[in-house]
């Protein structure tokens, strides 16, 4: 059975230090599946565990038009029900070996009602276990080449935050309209002087062919690449490298049989200025001096 406090239901209450949270909210800014892709993806790598979960129904309405993904999954086969599944709003946890801090991972959909009571739960857990940091992540379909490195941008609730993610090659966003969910978070993290990183990604669609790609692995990639530098999860990610290489051979050869997609692509690759991903140096003091003196003894040999 499970406990219940701040709206969530806690099937345990495990002992982290310092968690990061990481949160993959299902909605309006997942284009390519960017902020839950990542999420299962990390989840799953990770064998992260289950410990809490916020209840449906004070959040969701399944009647909303066009919200497939907030109707239950359901399974039939050859006339009976097999499967009948709600969305979940789950949080996980992962014991971090090579880091002082551990990870929360929040796996979620965009509520319909009550906004900041959402929020809320998921900052009073965040508080509740001390949480260093907050990172929310996203994806927007833009018109990217799939040929090249997917960009990251980023919103934060202090200069100092900003200017720590530069190192990992996000780039500033600026952009003023209808705001995310994920703005919400933002906007109630910095009345809370909590730390938040809001993480978007572009996520590659051409819609003057027909095509979008619901999940993007490139996308997801150039994610999970800053987050894995981030946390010091020293991930092996050759499996997603294999998945975006496999869609790019499957685009490259859509293009290679229509001139038109081709050309189109050619001109989108003139026009992005790519910012290929290398994780930033992370030396200790020692190492720094040690590294410096190496340069040196090299520079007089030669």
């Amino acid at each position: 059975m499970m406990a219940k406090q701040n709206n969530l239901q806690f099937l345990e209450k495990p002992e982290l230090r310092q968690p990061y949270l990481i949160c993959g909210i299902n909605g309006w800014v997942d284009g390519g599946e960017a902020a839950t892709g990542t999420t299962q993806y990390l989840i799953k790598k990770l064998k992260a565990k289950k410990f809490a979960e916020m209840p449906l129904d004070r959040y969701h309405v399944f009647q909303v038009p066009g919200q497939l993904s907030l109707r239950p999954q359901i399974k039939i086969a050859d006339g009976l029900l097999k499967q009948h599944v709600f969305p979940r709003n789950e949080f996980f946890y992962w014991v971090n070996p090579h880091s002082a801090n551990d990870l929360i991972l929040y796996l979620g959909t965009e509520p319909n009602t009550n906004w900041e009571e959402y929020t809320e739960n998921i900052l009073n857990l965040a508080a509740d276990y001390s949480a260093s940091r907050i990172y929310v992540l996203g994806g927007v379909l833009d018109k990217t080449p799939h040929t090249k490195e997917a960009g990251v941008f980023c919103a934060c609730t202090s200069k100092e935050l900003r200017q720590e993610m530069l190192k990992y090659s996000m780039q500033s966003s600026n952009y003023e309209g209808p705001g995310s969910f994920s703005i919400t978070m933002l906007h109630l993290s910095q009345k809370r002087k909590m730390p938040l990183v809001s993480i978007i990604a572009r996520s590659t669609y051409y819609p003057e062919f027909n095509i979008v790609i619901p999940r993007n692995p490139k996308a997801i990639k150039a994610v999970v690449l800053r987050l894995n530098s981030l946390f010091h999860l020293n991930l092996d990610l050759s499996d997603l490298d294999q998945e975006a290489d496999e869609l790019e051979v499957k685009l490259n050869f859509m293009a290679s049989h229509n001139q038109e997609f081709q050309a189109y692509i050619e001109e989108l690759e003139k026009e992005y200025v790519e910012v290929k991903y290398e994780a930033p140096l992370d030396l200790t003091a020692n190492e720094a001096v040690q590294l410096a003196e190496e340069f040196l003894k090299e520079t007089r040999e030669e």
